[in-house]
């Protein structure tokens, strides 16, 4: 049975994380976390209000496309919910919290209301 060195073992090494920055350089994969917080379902109101408005558009996109893809969505009829964008629940999620009776409501539930419960106002074109 063969022992391989300890400087046989770090060239290994070197190795293994040489081919990982390549894939990661070659797929487009970030290799650091994306900068800024990261907005999570169970956080409430005052989290949503004090938020950057980047950590809001990206929670809206994932939000947006649970919306979409809920059986419930589909027998909406309204055309202010069909016709909502991602950027439009961001918006909604800003009207649901101004009123301080919503604040501790979790922005994953707030998603799923906010859109309803506004479907009668027009969203703000940017």
């Amino acid at each position: 049975m063969r022992r391989v060195s300890f400087f046989g073992r770090i060239w290994a090494a070197g190795l293994v994380l040489l081919f990982m920055a390549c894939f990661v350089l070659a797929t487009g994969l970030p290799m650091l976390a994306a900068p800024g917080p990261i907005l999570s379902g169970k956080l409430t109101g005052p989290e949503w209000l004090q938020a950057d408005p980047e950590a809001k558009q990206a929670f809206c996109r994932k939000a947006f496309q649970t919306f979409r893809a809920s059986p419930s969505q589909s027998y909406i009829i309204s055309s202010n919910v069909q016709a909502l964008t991602p950027e439009g629940l961001c918006q909604r999620l800003d009207q649901f919290y101004q009123y301080a009776i919503n604040d501790e409501i979790p922005i994953n539930q707030a998603a799923n209301i906010a859109p309803l419960l506004f479907s009668d106002l027009p969203l703000e074109q940017p």
